[in-house]
């Protein structure tokens, strides 16, 4: 009968811990947020510093510059910085960069690269993008551009050997100019 008594004893005060625990247990309450959106097709280009090339200032954005340092038809050179060419009438410095277009949602095999100066070259320079010079108007410099990878691009800088005044450049000023470049899904 002790043993009755006790097995009675226990179930009663499970359950009144169990009524307790639920009595001091914290209220909660649930929701739910349907949330809408619109996924746009489109793509974004930036600039990548490549490994033949100079350190892009703003590496993997899509406003970057190239420091060219100190050029001459002869001499030393900023790493990164090559001369193809020297010749009686001018001479050419270059430099690597890569372009990357980055597409989501499209149904677009490549692009199209295009750029164009900003503003007229001083006198004495010429820019160009893959042999293409560069002028105030859009230059086409690939029609094959490859999605979401880097295509690495050449980047030259043709100056003229004449004298300042005689149709050459200025010597000891440094020199800026903005290549604006455009990338079109084809």
């Amino acid at each position: 009968m002790l043993n009755k008594y006790n097995a009675v004893r226990n179930m009663t005060m499970v359950a009144l811990l169990l009524a307790s625990a639920a009595a001091f247990a914290q209220t909660t309450a649930t929701g739910v947020i349907n949330a809408t959106l619109i996924n746009k097709n489109g793509i974004s280009l930036v600039f990548d510093t490549d490994p033949g090339g100079v350190a892009l200032g703003a590496n993997g954005t899509s406003a970057a510059s190239a420091n060219y340092g100190n050029i001459s038809a002869f001499g030393a050179l900023s790493a990164g910085v090559t001369r193809p060419s020297v010749t009686a009438a001018n001479y050419t410095v270059r430099t690597i960069f890569d372009v990357q277009v980055i597409e989501g949602g499209l149904v677009s095999p490549s692009y199209t690269l295009t750029a164009n100066l900003a503003a007229v070259a001083p006198t004495g320079f010429t820019y160009k993008v893959d042999a293409v010079t560069l002028t105030t108007v859009a230059q086409t410099i690939s029609t094959t551009g490859t999605y979401n990878a880097d295509v690495a691009h050449n980047l030259d800088l043709v100056v003229s050997t004449a004298a300042p005044g005689g149709g050459g450049p200025a010597v000891g000023t440094p020199l800026t100019a903005t290549i604006n470049f455009t990338a079109t899904a084809n």
